[in-house]
């Protein structure tokens, strides 16, 4: 009876620590962070969107959904990357294609 029990709680532990997840994937806080910062520093209406999607995030997280959590993170992680892409390329292009113009215009006349 008692190699049955053991057996069980041995189970039981096994079966939570494969669904457990990783610190190293999910770090909910520097996620919703980066989100908020997104929103002030990149492009705000994907950083809106990031935002979101870490609350989801970490609202799965914390009621158990690990899957749908890890999920809702890498969503939130493509729209800051893909919001700080945007704003950079905003930051970079701007100038040279005021250069640009102002090149053309320069040989036009």
């Amino acid at each position: 009876m008692e190699d049955e029990e053991n057996a069980v709680e041995i189970l039981v532990s096994n079966t939570e620590a494969a669904h457990s997840p990783s610190p190293i994937r999910c770090c909910w806080l520097r996620l919703r962070y980066l989100a908020a910062t997104s929103i002030i520093c990149g492009c705000s209406c994907l950083g809106v969107m990031a935002l979101v999607f870490a609350i989801k995030a970490e609202e799965r997280h914390k009621a158990g959904h690990f899957e749908e959590a890890v999920h809702w993170g890498a969503r939130a992680r493509r729209c800051i990357l893909t919001s700080f892409a945007i704003w950079l390329a905003v930051l970079v292009l701007g100038p040279l294609l005021l250069w640009l113009l102002s090149y053309i215009i320069a040989q036009a006349e």
